[in-house]
């Protein structure tokens, strides 16, 4: 693959005005009236109706008013059009996309541009809790008719069909950070957002990269495959560009394939790994990635890692763990990626030892939080005094988090969904899950915050911060937070029974 920069590529040209603002409820932002139709309404109508309104969309009721589905431009295009079908007496019901995708009036608009980028969907209804149609949002209504928008981005990306054109697209992702910060926008809020950009660029690269080995006459191996995030990428806890950590399950070869598979699967690892460095992702230093033939393996031979490392648990082991236990399915078979997670999920669920070897992995090292509630020195950058959010801080909590969630066979990845769900599972009281969750919302922010402004100075990005260039308001926080983390790590080391740190 040979990637190359276009002349004039050396500053993506984005930006960001006109759109909704993300932090606006979406019933405040509902304006023109929903165009309806029943399902038993003539498609032909429907699209008059469509016509005659200057809508892009018809939501579909039922005659109590709840809304059942969406006939959009694309439903005439796919279910009529391109099947050679034009059969007059076609029912609303019979081309209708369902069911309907939809959110409530109090939330927040950015919620359904996250859907709509997560779901590919151009529309988002918004009804009330007995799922009668309030109005409707679409993808075009958060920007205005500038052609430099997040709009044109998504369009973009879905359009190319050359990673060559494809690698500034990670830059102009990188600037809805800082929109997304002057909305005031939750840390947790940006992280997903630009977990679903990013997730749609990478799905597009995987998609070229299949095309460039099919032009060389190389197709995929059947049984199919899975490509992988792991480390915060995994946790969907990802708001700039980062190291990499990805890697690839694929369906175990039949007899005589295993060389052919390997070989195929090792390439398109290369092609993904390469167009996501070019495209502003980092190479990973300890080699995790798709293009390394460990982390690129069919799904036997993954389960038979998984049982390593939770056996062995020795430094190299454990450091492959906490990078491995957050993997997460960007793009590919499914069915790969759930046995592997449900495979794993029973090893450590049963495995009372391993828990208790990455509960005491993360208590070597603890909070630099004394008991007057003071930053300890050593907790510091010895030359900047600074310090460092998230090894610090962040890491230790995603541990902890973590070592409960597998102790309770949680799915989650995410660190505040497996909050949640330790929540409901009553393993947290409701104000401690609260708590945790505030706390590590908060260094998140301020972690965002650093990295916005050092993407505006063009300085080296990291995860120090001066505490003292801190308002009085963000130093307590600060210290709140350190506290609330370091609590986290006396109950881990309690309820696993780790006996130092």
């Amino acid at each position: 693959m040979d990637i190359k920069h276009g002349p004039g590529n050396d500053k993506p040209n984005f930006h960001l005005s006109g759109w909704i603002p993300l932090r606006k409820r979406l019933g405040d932002i509902l304006s023109a009236k929903p165009l309806t139709c029943l399902p038993m309404d003539f498609a032909s109508d429907v699209a008059k109706k469509m016509q005659d309104n200057k809508r892009s969309a018809v939501i579909v009721t039922a005659f109590s008013g709840k809304a059942i589905g969406i006939v959009t431009e694309k439903d005439f295009v796919d279910k009529i059009a391109s099947a050679g079908d034009f059969n007059q007496n076609r029912r609303a019901h019979e081309i209708m996309s369902s069911p309907l995708i939809s959110l409530r009036p109090e939330d927040f608009s950015y919620r359904a541009l996250m859907l709509m980028l997560n779901f590919r969907i151009g529309h988002v209804a918004v009804t009330d809790s007995h799922d009668v149609l309030l109005g409707v949002i679409a993808l075009k209504d958060f920007f205005s008719g500038d052609s430099s928008n997040v709009l044109t981005l998504v369009d973009k990306i879905n359009a190319l069909d050359s990673l060559s054109d494809l690698v500034w697209t990670g830059l102009e992702i990188d600037t809805i950070l800082q929109a997304m910060l002057d909305e005031r926008a939750f840390g947790s809020e940006i992280c997903a957002l630009v977990t679903e950009l990013y997730d749609l660029l990478i799905g597009k690269i995987i998609i070229l990269a299949e095309n460039e080995l099919k032009a060389k006459g190389l197709n995929a191996p059947p049984g199919g495959y899975c490509f992988i995030n792991m480390g915060s990428a995994g946790r969907m806890e990802q708001f700039t560009r980062t190291d990499q950590d990805n890697g690839i399950i694929y369906a175990d070869p039949g007899p005589g394939e295993t060389e052919t598979a390997a070989e195929y699967y090792h390439n398109l690892g290369r092609i993904i790994v390469k167009a996501l460095e070019e495209s502003g992702f980092s190479r990973c230093p300890g080699d995790v990635m798709a293009e390394n033939r460990a982390w690129c393996k069919p799904l036997s031979l993954w389960k038979t890692d998984v049982d390593r490392w939770s056996q062995t648990l020795d430094p190299q082991s454990v450091r492959d763990l906490t990078i491995f236990l957050d993997f997460r399915c960007v793009s590919g078979k499914r069915e790969l990626y759930d046995e592997l997670k449900l495979y794993t999920l029973n090893i450590f669920k049963n495995s009372e030892h391993a828990l208790q070897f990455l509960a005491e992995d993360d208590l070597n090292h603890r909070v630099p939080i004394n008991l007057f509630r003071r930053v300890i020195s050593s907790g510091l950058h010895p030359q900047r005094r600074r310090l460092n959010l998230k090894n610090s801080a962040m890491v230790h909590m995603v541990d902890c988090i973590r070592v409960f969630a597998l102790r309770e066979g949680i799915n989650e990845t995410n660190t505040f969904a497996r909050l949640s769900r330790l929540k409901e599972l009553k393993v947290f009281r409701r104000a401690e899950a609260d708590f945790l969750a505030a706390a590590y919302e908060n260094l998140m922010l301020m972690r965002i915050k650093n990295a916005a402004r050092q993407i505006n100075l063009g300085s080296e990005r990291d995860n120090y911060i001066d505490i003292k260039d801190l308002d009085k308001n963000d130093q307590i926080l600060l210290k709140e937070s350190l506290n609330i983390a370091n609590r986290l790590q006396t109950l881990v080391m309690h309820t696993f029974h780790v006996h130092k740190a």
